[in-house]
């Protein structure tokens, strides 16, 4: 008996092929969406940073401002000549209170460096300031730029890393416009004391590396002797100097882009002192 010729089923074939195409693009749907995953958290979740060493050796940059170009105006300190002009501004924590920022602003202030938070002096806890939240938040409605600062007690780069990542997961999308500030001061009873300079240095660089691979400008403060001695500003000429010099005139011979002038600064909104500041701003 002849067998039947299996006839070719146009149909069918149409059916599988469509098949194996939707699941083709269901499939490169999937591997879009876990690409737009993995590109939603690194950009806007995941923290990157890592302390990288020291910065090459150089020389810091002297100051090349005049004495002569401060001027005070409505009890504010200024400054202007043909390179920078300045902006006035004032450092802030939750020993300030609660904080009236219109009336600071109407007052004058143009910028607000807000505590973020600290370590602990005695065993290097990191703590949010009570009021970083809302100073934050009060201070931007008025119509301040903000910058923020950490005070640290750090005793290794590792800490470091630690704290200018909780910094960083603190003010992302908050619209930060002024630097990320890195305070460390000598306590004669924490945890820091009997740090060397060396060791200074490279926490200092660590904190600092981390906020810039997260796209914030660090800067160092300190006072006169604090970075003449206590750290070596050698291996940190990529990093600005915010200044705490209480004098009208500062004879300090480095370059500094922020002065706190005034650690006894009164001013409407706010009830008790605060720290003045004066940022330098290139023309």
């Amino acid at each position: 008996m002849k067998k039947r010729q299996k006839r070719f089923n146009l149909s069918h074939f149409r059916a599988s092929s469509k098949s194996l195409w939707i699941c083709r693009i269901s499939i490169a749907a999937i591997i879009v969406l876990i690409a737009a995953i993995f590109f939603w958290y690194f950009a806007f979740y995941h923290i990157r940073g890592e302390y990288q060493g020291m910065s090459e050796e150089g020389t810091y940059a002297a100051s090349d401002f005049n004495s002569s170009d401060f001027y005070w105006k409505n009890g504010l300190k200024y400054y202007n000549d043909d390179k920078y002009t300045s902006h006035i501004g004032i450092d802030v924590s939750e020993h300030q209170g609660t904080i009236d920022w219109k009336k600071v602003k109407n007052a004058g202030i143009q910028f607000a460096m807000i505590r973020v938070g600290f370590s602990g002096e005695k065993d290097g806890t990191i703590t949010e300031d009570s009021c970083f939240d809302q100073n934050l938040k009060n201070a931007k409605a008025a119509g301040l730029d903000v910058g923020v600062y950490f005070y640290s007690n750090a005793v290794s780069a590792d800490e470091a890393v630690a704290e200018a990542k909780f910094v960083i997961e603190k003010i992302r999308r908050n619209g930060i416009r002024y630097p990320v500030a890195y305070d460390m001061e000598i306590e004669q009873n924490s945890r820091d004391s009997t740090l060397t300079s060396k060791q200074r240095t490279e926490i200092s660089t660590a904190f600092c590396q981390v906020v810039s691979q997260n796209g914030y400008k660090p800067i160092l403060y300190g006072n006169p002797t604090y970075f003449s001695s206590n750290v070596d500003l050698s291996y940190l000429t990529e990093y600005d100097l915010w200044l705490a010099h209480y004098v009208n005139i500062s004879s300090f011979p480095y370059k500094f882009m922020m002065w706190q002038y005034s650690s006894t600064g009164k001013l409407p909104g706010i009830s008790t002192s605060c720290d003045m500041d004066i940022a330098f701003i290139s023309k």
